[in-house]
């Protein structure tokens, strides 16, 4: 077998943006960059973990906006997307939170209006809040027996602090205890009358935009964000070099590794970025290579450099056999110890 010719990149030409903003102050921003007549509107929100000290507040007002609003029902409300081929998605982060929608140009006209209801005019139904606190403490209960998110909450309470907004201290009665009065309180405080900023990109042409003009700038932006107080690293950071979490599967073990970092507007983040490739960023990089394909302790080991609104962290993570996972961290030390010691090959930096 002949291996396929090797061309490096020789430029990277990233696509442009064209910044409008309506006449109600808010921010639109388009990237034309589809072939076929379809594009995505994303919607962004101050309305993030942090904002509240409710820890599952947020999401919870971010996935009932498409459950019922003055004038249809959840059920229309699928059916309406649906029936059009579109596809809605929510999404809340530590910092922001957004709902974005996926349609065919053909259809803006009759789903930019749904979509602005769903902002501006939610109602939040009792059954639908009843529904999702049933559903989501379940999921909550299955998914924290998993090593792996056992491991991410403990890394990112030890990193922060349990008492820093960027903690992960859900609990599974937090859900019983959401409220209408408090869902409703957020929606008014953070989303209906305060998106930040609106992106569409796809194929954009003068009617797609002539429709989001007259749809988004019905939006009374009208809510005056106050200054949040926010807690970046408690008081309760931990100092400790280990913290070991028993569990009830003895034979996995999920290893996380890291430390706060720099965030994207410091000058050496992009070169940080690029270490974090090389080291475990890909199936060929560093870590992999060692840790997976020479010692075959694990399907994969990965390296994440998380960029966040007030802080960034480097982290490492691995899931391991028990008997495995000192070996695999005397690994990482290695690398990393090679990496102080070593420049990096032109050839690798290269590709």
């Amino acid at each position: 077998m002949i291996q396929p010719h090797i061309k490096e990149i020789e430029s990277v030409s990233l696509l442009n943006y064209d910044k409008h903003v309506l006449s109600n102050g808010l921010p639109v921003y388009y990237i034309n960059a589809g072939k076929q007549a379809l594009v995505k509107v994303d919607v962004i929100f101050d309305a993030g973990n942090t904002l509240s000290s409710d820890p599952v507040l947020p999401a919870a007002v971010n996935a009932l906006l498409n459950d019922g609003t003055i004038n249809f029902t959840s059920e229309q409300i699928a059916l309406m997307i649906d029936g059009k081929g579109a596809f809605y998605m929510p999404d809340v982060q530590k910092d922001f939170s957004q709902i974005s929608l996926y349609l065919l140009n053909r259809f803006a006209k009759e789903l930019l209006p749904l979509l602005i209801e769903m902002i501006t005019e939610s109602v939040f139904p009792q059954e639908e809040i009843d529904m999702y606190k049933r559903n989501m403490k379940q999921r909550f209960l299955v998914e924290h027996e998993k090593v792996n998110v056992q491991s991410y909450q403990a890394f990112n309470n030890a990193l922060f602090g349990i008492d820093s907004n960027y903690a992960e201290n859900t609990k599974a009665e937090d859900y019983d205890g959401l409220e209408k009065s408090s869902i409703l309180e957020f929606y008014q405080k953070r989303v209906k009358k305060s998106p930040r900023y609106v992106i569409v990109s796809g194929m954009i042409d003068d009617e797609l935009k002539g429709e989001i003009i007259k749809n988004f700038e019905n939006i009374d932006i009208s809510a005056k964000q106050e200054s949040e107080k926010i807690i970046v690293f408690g008081n309760s950071a931990s100092t400790k070099d280990w913290i070991k979490i028993p569990g009830i599967d003895n034979n996995q073990v999920s290893l996380r590794i890291g430390t706060p970092t720099i965030t994207s507007g410091h000058k050496d983040y992009w070169g940080l970025s690029f270490l974090t490739t090389i080291v475990g960023g890909y199936f060929g990089s560093r870590l992999n290579k060692v840790i997976r394909e020479e010692k075959g302790l694990t399907y994969g080991v990965h390296g994440h450099l998380t960029n966040l609104k007030h802080a960034g962290f480097f982290s490492i993570h691995a899931e391991l056999n028990a008997a495995n996972w000192e070996e695999a961290y005397e690994a990482i030390i290695d690398v990393f110890n090679d990496l102080k010691k070593n420049k990096i090959d032109n050839n690798v930096s290269a590709l």
